[in-house]
């Protein structure tokens, strides 16, 4: 795994943000566009966004910081959604939902670390599906 300063340049954050929203929206069956609103519709709908918000965290490897800058929310609102989440592991229901969108994430994390799409400048390079 390269070193974090290499990996997680602002575009590999958004990268990141974008693929854990991605594996959310397949896994809820959800629009990108309603996981993203601002716009409050139900508790289904913040479960989702924060399951995101979690995975960027944990398998994504972003500081809350970067999360937060990545979903536009405050710093405080993915600390409370991680705590959530984690939370919610108890339930063996939510525990084998996460452990696949973990796996998910990972797998494409994995893919894009060897299209070499975290280097400087492969972005901008290779466009294979995946938009910062």
């Amino acid at each position: 795994m390269p070193k974090r300063s290499d990996r997680f340049s602002q575009r590999a954050a958004r990268l990141v943000a974008r693929m854990a929203k991605e594996v959310v929206c397949e896994a809820y069956g959800l629009p990108h566009a309603a996981l993203m609103s601002a716009e409050r519709r139900g508790a289904a709908l913040a479960r989702a966004r924060q399951t995101a918000m979690y995975l960027a965290h944990v398998v994504g490897q972003l500081s809350l910081g970067e999360v937060a800058t990545e979903f536009n929310r405050d710093r405080s609102t993915i600390s409370h959604a991680c705590i959530n989440i984690e939370d919610s592991r108890d339930s063996p229901i939510h525990e084998v939902q996460l452990v696949y969108m973990e796996r998910l994430l990972r797998d494409r994390i994995r893919k894009a670390e060897s299209d070499g799409l975290f280097r400087r400048g492969a972005l901008e390079q290779k466009r294979i599906g995946y938009s910062a």
